[in-house]
């Protein structure tokens, strides 16, 4: 039986294809950038609804087991689960950043977590080059336009930015505008506020067992909230719009 295929299935990778990028950005002669984002059955839907934001990144991941595996039920192009946390490719990224010295730049969350976020990242991470690191809300255009400019003057190699979707991605998606200095963009999600409350927010046995949902569901309020209502009309949406 064949499936109905999205625009947005369609852009959703593998790990693999993000080394690959990887590889062409600094190893090849190639000037390109990684613009990535990740979904998840929260963000999925609207995300969806939003093509003409779609289009803008070259890299889309599936943030969830859950919609890998309706991914991977459904859709052709075979994808695993890449989420922007120290269990996934976050480690990594922020691994070779330390290792190459490339400079960081961090926006998102409350300011309570921005104040706390370097001393959490360099408990983690010794060496690591924080370019620059502020909260992710904005009381006047002139604020975030002065945010722009202090980014710009702090030269980042990568920006990492955490708003939840869509804010995330439009923001994003602005910083690869306004900052030229930058290779790699990428949302984040909850990433920095969780950083911020406990480092390595993952129990090593939670990571190991696949049980990160567990583990937010027991510590925050919101996110069982979405497991009791928003992920069930997840997948029932999900299955009806992919049969043909």
């Amino acid at each position: 039986m064949k499936y109905v295929e999205n625009d947005l299935d369609k852009k959703i990778v593998s790990k693999n294809v993000w080394k690959k990028k990887l590889e062409e950005i600094y190893i090849t002669a190639e000037r390109g950038k990684i613009i990535a984002t990740f979904v998840n059955p929260f963000s999925y839907s609207l995300l969806l609804e939003k093509p003409e934001l779609i289009k803008q990144f070259n890299l889309i991941f599936s943030d969830g087991s859950l919609h890998t595996k309706l991914h991977n039920l459904f859709c052709e192009n075979e994808i695993d689960r890449v989420s922007f946390d120290l269990s996934s490719i976050a480690k990594d990224t922020l691994l070779r950043a330390q290792e190459q010295q490339l400079k960081v730049a961090f926006i998102g969350g409350k300011p309570e977590h921005a104040d706390v976020l370097p001393t959490k990242l360099l408990a983690l991470f010794p060496n690591l080059v924080i370019s620059y690191c502020r909260n992710g809300y904005f009381h006047s255009e002139g604020e975030k336009q002065y945010c722009f400019t202090e980014l710009e003057n702090s030269t980042p190699d990568i920006i990492i930015v955490g708003m939840g979707t869509p804010l995330q991605e439009n923001f994003l998606l602005q910083c690869v505008e306004r900052v030229k200095s930058a290779r790699e963009f990428y949302t984040c999600g909850g990433f920095l506020e969780q950083t911020a409350t406990k480092g390595d927010y993952y129990h090593p046995l939670v990571k190991k067992l696949g049980l990160r949902w567990l583990q937010r569901a027991i510590m925050h309020k919101h996110v069982r909230e979405r497991l009791i209502h928003d992920y069930p009309r997840f997948i029932v949406k999900y299955c009806l719009s992919h049969f043909k």
